[in-house]
């Protein structure tokens, strides 16, 4: 039942980064399109970790909340080296110059999908929030996915990247699932205090830094709170 209801929310993440991958391929957006879009996913990943990891992870043992903290920021930092390395070496040939952004997102998107398994196992209505405020995360990503490709590849195989992304999402879902159902106490605390400090790693490190290489506008500044508002307020009327 748990696992029906996680994988039946996560496909809106599916199908957000298979839009995204549509939308950049027929529709590729301008810089400041890409930054607005940016802010507003910025605003809504980080309601989602306000309004509902935060608040269970503060009632959690603060020494596993130290240590899942400490282990999400050390993973996305390792990640975010692996990119660095893999896009010096030139790993990829003809796609070195998206690889080191497709493992990245691989890496992130199987994350997100136990972060999104764990918060329906742990709660259910948390789960939702997280699903719905990650799809569009995963609606960004499927942009980034697919512009970082050669130009010259086929539209077929362009949108099978979001739809791998899509497979990672759902895959970490149903495993987080399976392999923690039943459980509770400090394993499940661990993780949702590792994704805590994932969440905001990407919006702090990566959405909003990328965001700031185009000129800040009234309309950038403005979605990010739109973003966030959206998203508190589907957790006030849950």
């Amino acid at each position: 039942m748990v696992l029906a209801q996680a994988l039946s929310y996560t496909a809106l993440a599916v199908v957000a980064g298979l839009l995204g991958g549509v939308i950049a391929v027929y529709r590729p957006p301008g810089p400041q399109m890409e930054s607005n879009v940016q802010h507003f996913a910025a605003g809504v990943v980080t309601a989602a970790v306000a309004a509902e990891l935060l608040p269970d992870v503060h009632e959690r043992a603060p020494l596993i909340v130290v240590l899942g903290f400490a282990i999400g920021v050390a993973t996305m930092l390792g990640i975010h080296r692996l990119s660095k390395t893999i896009d010096k070496r030139n790993i990829g040939g003809k796609y070195a110059s998206a690889a080191g952004l497709l493992i990245i997102v691989g890496i992130d998107m199987t994350i997100d999908g136990v972060l999104i398994g764990v918060s329906f196992l742990d709660n259910p209505g948390t789960g939702i929030i997280i699903a719905v405020a990650l799809a569009i995360e995963v609606l960004f990503l499927g942009v980034a996915g697919v512009v970082a490709l050669p130009k010259d590849m086929g539209v077929a195989r362009k949108l099978a990247v979001p739809a791998v992304f899509g497979l990672l999402l759902a895959s970490g879902v149903t495993v987080s699932v399976l392999a923690l159902g039943g459980v509770t106490g400090a394993p499940i605390a661990l993780i949702l205090a590792f994704g805590s400090a994932a969440l905001l790693y990407l919006v702090t490190e990566e959405l909003l830094v990328k965001a700031g290489k185009v000129p800040e506008t009234p309309v950038s500044t403005t979605l990010f709170f739109v973003g966030f508002l959206a998203i508190f307020l589907l957790d006030m009327f849950h």
